[in-house]
């Protein structure tokens, strides 16, 4: 009997988890071709480049997730506090409320930085820029906008990794209830 066909879509769907779990080194041809159900020939085909490219195609697709949950409510009009609350469902919804690991910080861990450092580096500054535009908006004056932005990224990234560590997704889940009022406080 014929393998299901299952559409591109889903291929890089089941290939960004190997990579969220794995790392690159990790995500061997063997463990994606059994989470695709597509041989080496096949995997091949979809991807002439190899690993090198599903990882590429990795980021672009969780790039147009980042966007859709993540990036787009620090883009949106609306009072900072609003902005700020939604940007951390969108982080919940998208890190599975805790429970998936992050792309780029697997990636940086397993020896993928070095290839995917423009998708890594675009995504970091990315995230540190808009953040901190949301709170200039709420006045908090420049230097300690980016700074405060790129401590609450660093801070994301140590929940996940504690919550995965802990086995309690609740610990990353009340670190975003509490980073928009820690962001826009006046100390």
């Amino acid at each position: 009997m014929p393998a299901p066909k299952i559409s591109r879509e889903e291929v890089l769907d089941r290939i960004t988890e190997i990579f969220r779990q794995y790392g690159y080194e990790g995500a061997s041809l063997s463990l994606i071709s059994k989470a695709t159900g597509l041989g080496r020939a096949s995997l091949y085909h979809h991807f002439p480049g190899g690993k090198e490219e599903m990882g590429h195609e990795v980021f672009r697709r969780i790039g147009e997730h980042l966007d859709r949950n993540v990036l787009s409510p620090l883009r949106a009009k609306g009072s900072p506090k609003k902005c700020l609350k939604n940007w951390t469902q969108g982080l919940n919804l998208f890190y599975g409320g805790g429970s998936k690991n992050c792309l780029l910080g697997t990636m940086i861990l397993s020896g993928g930085s070095d290839r995917f450092s423009k998708e890594i580096t675009s995504t970091f500054r990315t995230l540190i820029d808009l953040l901190s535009s949301v709170l200039e908006e709420a006045k908090i004056p420049h230097n300690l906008a980016r700074r405060r932005a790129a401590r609450a990224i660093g801070e994301i990234q140590g929940a996940l990794l504690v919550s995965r560590g802990l086995e309690d997704e609740g610990y990353f889940q009340q670190i975003l209830e509490d980073l928009p009022g820690e962001l826009l406080s006046v100390k």
